[in-house]
């Protein structure tokens, strides 16, 4: 492979890693989703023990959504800095950051629990969620739709073994387990990015640009904000169940296996109608997919909210994965059907996800 002698200086050695092509690279999409896939399962051992860790140990009642909303407010205050780090020194330094951040912040919510001390637990949360917000970025790696419901799907494979992941952790010790479980996966997922091609992805910088006023860039920009708004409120109300659903549970004398295997299958519900999109997309037209996922996420969280029976409420915190992960996928395939966008605008697109999710976690 030559490369352009002018650009092979000192000061400029990132200009001689290759740029790929993620759209032909069909073993970089499969790290990508084994990556964001080791991310998932992290996320839900964190929030499997997050709500049940703060009830007991926050020093009062309105601080018990403190951990889960510093979570999703780290994921959200990490969506630029993603962004800027794979273009700016590759996807390999980025996620390998984020890694790191995930294995502290495991470790520190897993001492915070131990040892009854809240604002630990609070900065491992934040730690965690910065983790989260580089690990949602791997799907906006893959340069079309189809690719990111790829990676999608690595979220739904990693998914089937959140149950048994779950389950093992607490029959390991409890939940300071669990937290360590998560710091070892992070650490997983830091060696894997390690390995992962020192590139930068062709990106198209034009898209929702404010001086466009051509037809195209104007339903770009509508596409753009009706995913962005439209998936906004489906992550404010998934938060809002994330939070809900293993209170409810704890209150109503559901055991903590349970309480755990219901947060991880919620993550599966979350992510498997995804690996169904990626192999038949054509099913899941945009649009439809997202007015379909908010009509039955309004209904799911309704009943979470009134259900009184752990089956019941279980059910319903399925119920909210499922529609969830139908408004993502339609919000997905509608911010790219006019073409990849900017990473700023990917950035702004997942911090306003994310914010909402705080709001949403706050707000109950």
């Amino acid at each position: 492979m030559s490369f352009d002698p002018l650009i092979a200086r000192p000061s400029e050695t990132l200009c001689l890693c290759p740029r790929i092509d993620e759209n032909t690279d069909a073993s970089s999409t499969r790290r990508l989703a084994l990556g964001f896939g080791l991310a998932v399962l992290a996320q839900a051992l964190a929030l499997a023990q997050l709500p049940q860790a703060a009830l007991l140990i926050a020093p009062r009642a309105e601080q018990i959504g403190w951990p889960l909303a510093l979570l999703l407010i780290g994921a959200a205050l990490a969506s630029f800095p993603a962004a800027a780090l794979v273009d700016g020194f590759g996807r390999r330094a980025a996620f390998a950051l984020g890694a790191s951040l995930g294995v502290g912040g495991g470790l520190l919510t897993a001492f915070g629990m131990t040892h009854g001390h809240f604002p630990a637990f609070c900065l491992g949360a934040l730690w965690l969620g910065l983790a989260q917000g580089f690990g949602l970025f791997y799907r906006h790696i893959a340069a079309s739709a189809l690719g990111g419901l790829r990676v999608l799907a690595g979220g739904a494979l990693a998914a089937l073994a959140a149950p048994l992941v779950v389950h093992a952790s607490e029959f390991a010790g409890g939940g300071a387990a669990s937290l360590l479980c998560a710091a070892l996966l992070q650490l997983a997922a830091l060696f894997l990015a390690l390995r992962l091609p020192h590139g930068f992805s062709k990106v198209n910088a034009s898209v929702s640009s404010a001086a466009a006023v051509d037809g195209a860039s104007f339903r770009s920009a509508t596409h753009f904000a009706l995913a962005t708004l439209a998936g906004a409120a489906a992550w404010a109300i998934m938060a809002a169940a994330m939070l809900r659903g293993p209170l409810s549970l704890a209150l109503c004398g559901a055991a903590q296996s349970l309480i755990g295997g219901a947060m991880a299958w919620h993550l599966l519900a979350m992510y498997g109608p995804a690996a169904l999109a990626a192999r038949f997309p054509a099913r899941f037209p945009p649009l439809a997919s997202l007015v379909a996922g908010l009509v039955l996420l309004a209904g799911a969280f309704a009943s979470l909210r009134l259900s009184t029976s752990p089956a019941l409420l279980a059910a319903a915190m399925a119920a909210v994965g499922v529609a969830w992960s139908l408004a993502n996928i339609g919000a997905l395939r509608l911010l790219h059907e006019k073409g990849p966008p900017s990473r700023t605008a990917l950035a702004l697109h997942d911090l306003c996800l994310l914010g909402a999710a705080a709001a949403g976690a706050l707000a109950f």
